[in-house]
C-alpha cells in the first residue's frame, strides 16, 4: 500500500468521487470507489490532484497566518526592528501566488 493511499487527499477524493456516482445512480461504483478500490479510476485520479493541490495552499496560508500571529513578528525590541516592517506583506503576496511564505528570487 503506497503512502498516497492513506494521504487525506485520497481520502476527500474517494468521499467526493464516491458520491458523484452515487448522484448518477450508479451505487456500484459509488461503493467501489469508496472502498478504495477505484484509485486508478480516472476520475479518483484527477480528484486527488485538485485536493492535493488544494491542500498545500492551505498549508501555505496557515504557515504564513501563523508567522504573522507570531507576537515576536510585532516585536519592536527585535534588532532593525519588527520583521513586520521588513515583510511589508511579501508573505501574503507570496503565498497568495503559490508559493511559500519565505520566497526570494536569490
Amino acid at each position: 500500500m503506497s503512502s498516497l493511499a492513506t494521504s487525506p487527499a485520497l481520502t476527500a477524493a474517494r468521499e467526493l468521487v464516491a458520491q458523484m456516482f452515487n448522484s448518477l445512480r450508479r451505487t456500484d461504483l459509488g461503493a467501489l470507489v469508496a472502498a478504495g478500490e477505484g484509485d486508478d479510476f480516472p476520475e479518483v485520479v484527477i480528484a486527488t490532484a485538485l485536493m492535493q493541490d488544494q491542500a498545500d495552499r492551505m498549508a501555505r496560508q496557515v504557515d504564513a497566518l501563523r508567522q504573522y500571529a507570531d507576537p515576536a513578528f510585532w516585536d519592536d525590541d527585535t534588532p532593525g526592528g519588527p520583521l513586520a516592517a521588513h515583510d511589508r506583506g511579501e508573505m501574503a503576496r507570496n503565498v497568495l501566488l503559490g508559493r511559500p511564505a519565505f520566497f526570494h528570487r536569490d
